[in-house]
């Protein structure tokens, strides 16, 4: 028989996820994609607390500061039309002064720490090897924050700068079962598609050399996945530039296939077909093929008998029946 795609087989992991198992996901807005299938499950993930951060250097950065408690350094706290951020965190973390943010940030970091010392499985997704550096200190931002451009320099970080970073705080990790590593399959396309191509391999070969360095680093292929195994343009949105619902989906089924517990790992499998077959139809609120398919889809997920809470994904399509989604 011809084959007409090279499909990825991924090796199992040693290490399974459970139901009950607690994950730290660091990284770029990928992850969030991911996350959210996570959430649906009802399995403890906590995403990106600190906000969307692309550069792997940031990320460990970020690993530093959760683990060790710290203090979020004081130089780079930053005022832009009276917000204020930190250049180690999302724009999304701001306040109205330099005092409030101070003590909002320390809040966040000692509850994300305490998150961080039940961690069993650290995903860590790196978006692109393009940073900016702080000209001031030389230090590497998550977020210029609108900040003059005249303050950065922007540099491709090499593998052996990023590797170097991984290994600073890989002694950091020891309470973590398991540390993964994802390349996002989105293009950074601001750097243009040749220099995003460039990004994606030195991210690649980083992971690689950090992977072949620590025997408990694990690399999970969602790069490869989307631009290898289903390189086709009807995996992407309107834009192009990121994966559609369903390319997500794959990309989440083969991350349960390798990682989960033969148990739960069955029960997503069966639940995530049945959504499939869902999202086969096009969704409308008030067309009858669309709501008698949620509704037979709510009757067999509510027929599975497992330890996974299903509450959250049994309500988001009786929201859908509903039209309020």
């Amino acid at each position: 028989m011809n084959h007409f795609r090279t499909e990825l087989t991924i090796d199992e992991n040693p290490n399974k996820i459970s139901y009950k198992s607690n994950i730290l996901s660091l990284g770029s807005g990928f992850s969030h994609l991911l996350d959210e299938h996570f959430l649906q499950y009802n399995i403890q993930v906590n995403s990106n607390p600190f906000g969307t951060i692309y550069n792997p250097i940031s990320i460990f950065n970020a690993i530093e500061i959760i683990s060790k408690k710290s203090t979020p350094h004081y130089n780079f706290y930053t005022d832009t039309n009276g917000s204020w951020n930190h250049f180690d965190f999302h724009q999304r973390l701001n306040a109205d002064s330099r005092e409030e943010l101070e003590a909002s940030l320390t809040e966040l970091i000692s509850g994300t720490h305490g998150i961080y010392k039940k961690t069993d499985f650290l995903f860590l997704t790196f978006g692109t090897a393009y940073a900016y550096k702080l000209l001031s200190s030389n230090h590497i931002v998550a977020n210029c924050h609108r900040s003059s451009s005249k303050n950065f320099e922007k540099v491709l970080l090499s593998p052996d700068e990023i590797v170097d970073g991984f290994r600073k705080v890989y002694p950091l990790m020891n309470n973590v079962k398991d540390i993964i590593l994802v390349v996002s399959p989105v293009m950074h396309t601001q750097d243009s598609i040749t220099l995003n191509a460039v990004s994606k391999s030195v991210l690649r070969l980083a992971c690689h050399m950090i992977k072949n360095e620590f025997p408990h680093v694990k690399y999970f292929p969602a790069y490869e996945l989307l631009v290898s195994d289903l390189r086709d343009y009807r995996f992407y949105q309107d834009d192009m530039i990121h994966p559609t619902d369903i390319a997500i989906d794959y990309i989440f089924q083969k991350l349960v296939e390798a990682y989960f517990e033969d148990e739960d790992k069955k029960v997503i499998l069966e639940i995530e077909k049945i959504l499939d077959s869902v999202n086969m139809i096009p969704y409308n609120p008030q067309g009858n093929e669309s709501i008698q398919s949620l509704k037979k889809a709510i009757e067999k997920i509510e027929s599975i008998q497992t330890r996974i809470d299903k509450s959250d994904l049994l309500e988001g399509l009786k929201r859908r029946i509903s039209g309020s989604v």
